[in-house]
């Protein structure tokens, strides 16, 4: 049996909250995480076998989608899971006659740059110091993926 996507819910959330702290340095409380989960967000997750693979959680605004948050479990990370998650997004974008999908992502994070680059993401912008990080601060790299 392939990977299945499902709408990630409030009440179907809890494993895939514990995927948000283990991929974040500092993650989302429960309330901030759980608001994600209601309109104009959207999320969805990726299970084989009742096993969360990872999960995707966006925000609409008019033509646009922002991509929030995407996680792969570090499990299951390199398996072609985060290409699958971006790619369902991308599809739900075009069904939805979405223009535009944005997104931040941390300049260390090579792994997600990759496959943004890979998706048609470009770089749009950089914000110097933005996200927290071990060293004190990293900057962040604004990209958008051009559909219509």
């Amino acid at each position: 049996m392939k990977p299945q996507f499902s709408p990630l819910t409030i009440q179907n959330s809890d494993p895939y909250f514990e995927l948000h702290k283990q991929g974040q340095y500092s993650p989302w409380s429960r309330k901030i995480f759980e608001d994600c989960l209601t309109k104009p967000y959207f999320a969805y997750s990726l299970d084989h076998d009742n096993q969360p693979l990872g999960y995707y959680i966006a925000m609409t605004v008019l033509d646009e989608v922002t991509l929030m948050d995407i996680v792969v479990s570090s499990a299951h990370q390199g398996n072609g899971f985060g290409k699958s998650l971006l790619q369902h997004l991308l599809d739900h974008c075009n069904q939805n006659n979405i223009q535009q999908i944005w997104l931040e992502v941390r300049e260390s994070n090579a792994a997600a740059i990759n496959l943004y680059d890979n998706a048609g993401f470009i770089l749009v912008e950089q914000r110097v110091n933005y996200y927290p990080s071990a060293k004190g601060k990293e900057d962040a790299l604004i990209m958008c993926c051009y559909l219509g």
